[in-house]
This record gives structure tokens, C-alpha cells and sequence, in this order.
């Protein structure tokens, strides 16, 4: 694999309301004219140092970027692997441990050429962050844009999810058969959509510890959601304002942006005024005044990340395609989802077309930083910014799966702590794609501001196992293995039955709060319905003669599913 190390050059500080950034300029990175379109901060050799990967998207075909952190402020440029040997017309990206043997693989998609679909590319990590092309998976010719790696099933391996937005428009599933091949399912509701769709996000809209799906479509069609009802069950919600609603959407990105413990989506839109929903238990409202709305030029990527290090979640927004340079839009959260545009600073002054922003902490100092995908022209240069920012603390957590996914694609973190006196929870997910077409560090990381102390770190992981860590230091990044922590008795203490133990190996308790007449159906991580008991008040079950995995159980009362959750059998 030939390489070529290189360091970077300062060009200049700006600091402005409350964030402060460096632009950079790395050899290679910085310089290279490109036509850009996913960003991505992943760490593809597993030292703890965030890597960047861009993918390309010249009409006529252009090799994809990757750069290895070397860990002391200088990148190599891998110029002879698979993953940047291919001369194709790419658009979105996707890394995660697919086939959980500790490295990250990547999954590219491309927007056909001449007129022709084109066939998408998956790239195995060897271990050595060197890739190789595997033709067989998901060979199928279209004209894609995003890709997003799930666990459907609850078989804790990855699947994959791509959207279609030009000739044939039906988006692709593959299940993972963790033999290395992938089986494209078409019978799923999920493979029903059949609009020019964009971006992908999996995310628990609903709290019921499941990921859901919602899609992008553009040509003034309506966006799409699937709630996930159990493995391999969706069912298409319609009567939400985030669904109803005739746009020409691009891409999605879905935080929890007033910290009240669901997560909001901001979507953007083009030639038309982007959108910020907050969500309330499941129910959205549109926020039609404020400065995201007053924008309405050609927007495509967002991104959510804390750059100021207060405790809340800033913005991102990447706009592109027009006659004229554009800027990018930055906004400020000022801790209650209210956000303030910010119109000076390196961010903000950039000049051209961004595809797609990533957020990543490249040289670890707790600040995240950020990379720009341009493509003015299709001929710019990329962007890389620093941030400089001091004074406030921060926490940063990578998770480690055991029964789930390795990478932890799913996986849910809660830090409670005192921020300017006030008891505060920040919810992060991890996930193989943010926003359109680019991809955040799977390390999350959380601003403290003032606060010195964490008084709890709850982890709800993909397999169902519900986890406290303990921190004793701020300012540290920590790496959490799935099961080295405490044990959380409930899955979720709304709701009116405790489960546990969980993880089980013989007894599982249902317990309800109120006295009925109750049915718990359990189903394995096929979705197939194994056994059903009945229970008044408490059931103790015997299921030591399970095999060890992931089961689904629903408690249905009236014959109405009322709760629903699954547990880990060892």
C-alpha cells in the first residue's frame, strides 16, 4: 500500500458567538480539486484516531479519498487500496463492523452514468484498515444515494438499507447472513417504497427501544416513516405532520435537540424553507418561526453535533447547486431547541457548494471539529476545520458490542449531569450515517460546560440490554464494553411492567403495576411466535430451554398490544 505522509498548515483563526475554528489546510486533503459528496469521520484501523473518507461524484467517474490519522496532527493518503481504486460516480457512504470481527467495512454507493444505472460497491476491512472489493454483495444496478447499516431483525449483525431516486425507483434491503453474504429481501413493508428517495435515517422516534425508519423523498412527494413493530414487522405511519407534507426533501438528521429525551428531526429541503419538527412523545410539531425556517436555498446535508461544548446540540446545514457561491448555515442552540444563525466565522464564511458536513474529534482534544464535502462546479477543494474552543468540559464514549453488533450501530447514550446548576440528560445515537450522504465519529461525544461531575451514564444497547457506567473523570474519553456495566432492572419506567432479569438464563419476572388480564407473546429473532402465557399480575417464566439470543415479547390486553420489548437469553 503506497502512502504519503503529510501535516497541515494553519489558515487562520475565526471565533465568533460562542464557537471558535481553525481552517486547516492539509496537504492532499485540502488541496485535492474534487467534486465531493459524503463526508465521513470513521476510525477504519481501530487506533482511537478518527480518520476522513470522501466519496466522489464526477459525472464522468472519480476515485474516493481516504486519510489515515496518524495521531499527531498529520494525515497519510492511501493511494493503492480497493476503497480508492475505483474510477465511479459516488454519492453516499456508510461504515460499520458488518461482520463483527472488530474493523470497520464500508459500504459506497453510486448515481449511475451516461444515462445507465450502475452497480454499488462493498468494501471488507482486512484488519490493517486496508479494504477489499467484494463483488457479490449487493450487486444491483441503480441510481442510488444513501446507504445506512441497521440491525432489522434483531439477529444482532448488520443489514443494509439503500435508497433509489432515479429508473427504478424501489429502495434495496439485504439481510446479513453472517457467512459474509447478503440476501436481498423484497417482501418486507420497508421494500415497498417506490419514490425518488434520498437520505436514510433508523432512529427510536417512538421510545419503545426499537430503531424506525424514516426516508427523504424529493419530486414534492412525501417523506416516509416506518415504525418498527417488532423483527422484520414495519408498519407505515401517515397521520404524522413529518409525513403529510409535499416537499422536495434531501436529507434528514434526527437529535435531541431541548434534551427532553426523544429525538427531533431537522430536514432540509430544496428551493424551499428547511423544516425543524420537536417531538413529544411521539408527536411532532413543526417550527415554523425561527432562522432555520427563514432559510429556503438548495440545502442536502445536516448534521447535529455540541461544537461550543454548552451542553446542547449546534447545526450544521450544507448547501449546494446554484449559480452563485453559497455559504453554509450554522446555527447556535441555546439549550431549549432554540437555534441563532451565526453568520461570521470559518464555518460560516466558506464559499462554494457542500454537500455534506461531518462532525468528528480528529485530534482528540474533546472539541469536535469539522470536515466539508465540496463540489462547486464539480471541481472544489474540501475543507477541514479545527476547533479551537476552551474552557468548557466535555465526555466522550465509544461503545463496544458483545451480543450486539460490534460496532454498536443502534445503541442509545444518556449522560445526566449538572450544568449550570440544573440536572440535564443529553442523548446521543450511534449510527452509520448522519444526515445525508455523511457519516459522525461513532465515538459520542457530550458538552458539560461547567459541570465537574457525571451523575449517571445509562446505555441502551441493540441487543435490549440496558447498562449504568460509572465515570470518574470529565475530560476523558471512555470505551464501554456491553455487559461490563450495572445492570438496569426496566427497560423503560413509563411503561407499567417491570422484565427482568435481562439478560435471563432461567426465570424472566413479568411484573405489572396494575391488576388485569395479560398475554405476553414471545417470538424469536426470526419474528416467528414461540410460545404465549397469561398473567394477572406477576409471571415468573422458565426459559432456561431457550437457545441463548435475542427474543421479542408484546403484552397485549383487549387484545391491544400495550407494551412490547425484547430480552437476551445466555
Amino acid at each position: 500500500m503506497k502512502t504519503t505522509i503529510f501535516s497541515f498548515l494553519s489558515l487562520g483563526l475565526f471565533v465568533s458567538n460562542g464557537q471558535s475554528f481553525e481552517a486547516m489546510e492539509f496537504p492532499d486533503i485540502t488541496t485535492t480539486v474534487s467534486s465531493s459528496r459524503s463526508a465521513n469521520f470513521v476510525d477504519v484501523n481501530n487506533d482511537g484516531w478518527d480518520d476522513i473518507f470522501f466519496t466522489n461524484g464526477l459525472s464522468s467517474g472519480e476515485t474516493n479519498m481516504l486519510y489515515l490519522n496518524n495521531g499527531d496532527g498529520s494525515f497519510t493518503t492511501i493511494t493503492n487500496d480497493d476503497i480508492v481504486e475505483q474510477s465511479i460516480r459516488a454519492v453516499g457512504a456508510s461504515f460499520a463492523d458488518v461482520d463483527n470481527d472488530g474493523d470497520l467495512d464500508g459500504y459506497v454507493v453510486t448515481w449511475g452514468a451516461g444515462g445507465q444505472p450502475k452497480r454499488n460497491y462493498f468494501y471488507r476491512n482486512n484488519g490493517d484498515a486496508s479494504f477489499t472489493f467484494e463483488e457479490d454483495v449487493a450487486p444491483n444496478l441503480t441510481y442510488s444515494e444513501t446507504a445506512n447499516w441497521i440491525d432489522v431483525n434483531g439477529d444482532q449483525l448488520l443489514d443494509l438499507y439503500i435508497t433509489n431516486s432515479a429508473q427504478s425507483l424501489r429502495n434495496l434491503y439485504f439481510e446479513n447472513h453472517a457467512d459474509g453474504s447478503f440476501l436481498q429481501r423484497t417482501d418486507l413493508a420497508i421494500t415497498d417504497e417506490v419514490k425518488p428517495s434520498r437520505s436514510i435515517d433508523w432512529v427510536d422516534y417512538d421510545s419503545d427501544g426499537d430503531s424506525d425508519l424514516f426516508i427523504t423523498n424529493e419530486g414534492n412527494h412525501f417523506n416516509t416513516l416506518y415504525r418498527n413493530d417488532g423483527p422484520n414487522i414495519f408498519t407505515k405511519i401517515t397521520d404524522l405532520v413529518i409525513v403529510n407534507q409535499e416537499r422536495n426533501s434531501m436529507g434528514s438528521s434526527w437529535a435531541d435537540v431541548d434534551n427532553d429525551g426523544d429525538f427531533d428531526l431537522m430536514v432540509t429541503n430544496w428551493e424551499d424553507a428547511n423544516q425543524l419538527f420537536i417531538n413529544e412523545n411521539g408527536v411532532f410539531t413543526e417550527i415554523t418561526v425561527s432562522e432555520i425556517a427563514e432559510i429556503g436555498i438548495n440545502s442536502f446535508g445536516s448534521s447535529f453535533g455540541d461544537f461550543d461544548n454548552d451542553g446542547d446540540l449546534d447545526l450544521i446545514i450544507a448547501n449546494s447547486y446554484n449559480d452563485a457561491h453559497f455559504h453554509n448555515s450554522i446555527f447556535l442552540n441555546d439549550g431549549e431547541g432554540n437555534f441563532t444563525k451565526v453568520n461570521s466565522g470559518a464555518l460560516s464564511e466558506f464559499e462554494g457548494w457542500t454537500y455534506s458536513a461531518a462532525f468528528g474529534d480528529y485530534n482528540n482534544d474533546g472539541w469536535l471539529d469539522v470536515i466539508y464535502a465540496n463540489n462547486q462546479n464539480e471541481g472544489q477543494e474540501n475543507s477541514v476545520y479545527k476547533n479551537t474552543g476552551t474552557g468548557n468540559n466535555w465526555l466522550k464514549i465509544k461503545l463496544v458490542g458483545e451480543v450486539s453488533n460490534r460496532s454498536a450501530i443502534g445503541a442509545v447514550v444518556k449522560v445526566t449531569a449538572t450544568i449550570n446548576g440544573i440536572s440535564i440528560t443529553q442523548m446521543r445515537k450511534v449510527e452509520a450515517a448522519s444526515g445525508y450522504a455523511s457519516q459522525n465519529s461513532l465515538t459520542t461525544h457530550f458538552g458539560l460546560s461547567d459541570s465537574t461531575e457525571i451523575q449517571e451514564v445509562k446505555v441502551s444497547w441493540p441487543s435490549g440490554l440496558i447498562e449504568i457506567f460509572t465515570i470518574e473523570e470529565i475530560n476523558q474519553t471512555y470505551e464501554f464494553v456491553e455487559g461490563s456495566g450495572t445492570m438496569h432492572l426496566t427497560e423503560n419506567q413509563n411503561f407499567n411492567f417491570q422484565i427482568y432479569p435481562n439478560p435471563v438464563k432461567s426465570n424472566l419476572n413479568f411484573k405489572a403495576e396494575r391488576l388485569g388480564k395479560y398475554l405476553v407473546k414471545i417470538y424469536n429473532s426470526e419474528g416467528k411466535w414461540i410460545d404465549v402465557y397469561s398473567f394477572e399480575s406477576e409471571l415468573n417464566q422458565n426459559v432456561s430451554d431457550y437457545p441463548n439470543g435475542i427474543y421479542f415479547y408484546k403484552i397485549l390486553e383487549n387484545h391491544q398490544v400495550i407494551f412490547k420489548g425484547k430480552f437476551l437469553k445466555y
